[in-house]
């Protein structure tokens, strides 16, 4: 009878522990949420962004917390494509990526900032309805950094959007070409300087390929606030007069940093050439060059292999004197010499890329685009 009851109580262990092994099996079964789950939305299906609406919050995303059946945080993104993007075998491979905080379940945007997003990084046309499409991406990361087993779960919606252009025109002073070299009568990009602080001091990145002058390049340099004030030949090749005749470089380098005082009435001209410098390449300062396109005005550098999590600076001449890093906002700013500020550029997706830097609109008013 004693041996009986042992073993009676030896079958109810045995199935105690089985019910209780699926019991703690069936808790770590994935369970992905459908789309609806996530119940996405966008306060508004219509924005129109103006800079009276600059410092208004004009869109709200927000959604529900994703629920995979597992003790397991998610981590979710903002996708924003035109929809002609969002679809064939390179589906969202233009998207403007926005990560959020770790906890956060919405995303509210200020006018000038949406402005941004719209207008520089994902380059829709300004003072017209365009459609974007945006999805909420939500993911399971794995803390060892590899990839994860477990799919995304997405959801999009749609919204129009008609951005606003909001280049500042800051004073410049306007590249007027000496004797016979000819140059644009208005206000034109790659033949500006401009003040960024509206004070004396202009800033920009000039092409003068030996076009015209006494070994180099000539030229005046006129003022945007008082057409009447022409700087040009103060003397020396780093000053500057109202009453001089050309600006004359010997010899003319073909691109070039151009800083001038109108106060001092000084001018100083420093040859460049840039660089992508990051994580990819080891933070070479000459492994991966960008080619000036004089048509254009823009540096660009094509087929370059880019890792998401990782980060690049545009460098210069080898150094990073002369560097451009990115500001809270995402804006380009200037990280060299002697500030030394910025914060490196992040990397959003993996991939091979055309990375373009745009200087030619003066200071101020510098751009870059991955894509």
């Amino acid at each position: 009878m004693k041996k009986l009851s042992i073993q009676i109580i030896y079958a109810l262990l045995l199935i105690c522990l089985f019910f209780g092994c699926k019991k703690e099996e069936s808790t770590n079964i994935v369970t992905p949420p459908g789309a609806g789950s996530l119940a996405f939305k966008s306060s508004v299906a219509s924005v129109v962004l103006t800079s009276a609406n600059d410092a208004t919050n004009v869109t709200t995303f927000s959604f529900k917390a994703a629920n995979f059946g597992v003790s397991v945080i998610p981590t979710y993104s903002l996708e924003f494509d035109v929809p002609a993007d969002t679809i064939g075998t390179t589906a969202w491979a233009n998207a403007v990526i926005v990560k959020l905080a770790a906890g956060t379940f919405e995303k509210a945007y200020l006018g000038a900032d949406f402005n941004s997003l719209l207008a520089n990084q994902l380059l829709l046309p300004t003072g017209v309805v365009s459609t974007v499409v945006v999805r909420l991406k939500a993911e399971v990361t794995q803390n060892t950094g590899t990839a994860s087993t477990i799919k995304p779960i997405y959801s999009s919606l749609t919204m129009t959007v008609n951005p606003y252009k909001a280049t500042i025109e800051y004073p410049a002073l306007m590249v007027k070409g000496g004797n016979s070299w000819k140059t644009p009568t208005a206000r034109t990009n790659g033949f500006v300087l401009t003040s960024v602080k509206f004070n004396s001091k202009y800033e920009g990145y000039l092409n003068l390929p030996n076009a015209d002058g006494y070994g180099g390049d000539a030229f005046q340099l006129v003022s945007t606030k008082d057409a009447s004030k022409v700087y040009g030949w103060g003397g020396t090749s780093t000053t500057m007069s109202l009453t001089g005749g050309n600006l004359y470089l010997t010899p003319a380098p073909a691109y070039m940093k151009v800083n001038a005082d109108v106060d001092a009435l000084t001018i100083t001209y420093t040859p460049v050439k840039f660089f992508i410098s990051g994580d990819d390449n080891a933070w070479s300062t000459s492994s991966t060059p960008l080619i000036y396109n004089a048509t254009t005005g823009k540096w660009v550098a094509a087929n370059v292999s880019l890792t998401a999590g990782k980060t690049f600076v545009f460098t210069c001449n080898g150094g990073y004197d002369i560097s451009y890093k990115v500001d809270a906002n995402g804006a380009l700013v200037y990280a060299g010499a002697p500030t030394w500020g910025g914060i490196n550029i992040p990397i959003t997706k993996t991939g091979v890329f055309t990375v373009t830097l745009d200087l030619s609109a003066g200071d101020g008013n510098y751009t870059y685009s991955v894509k």
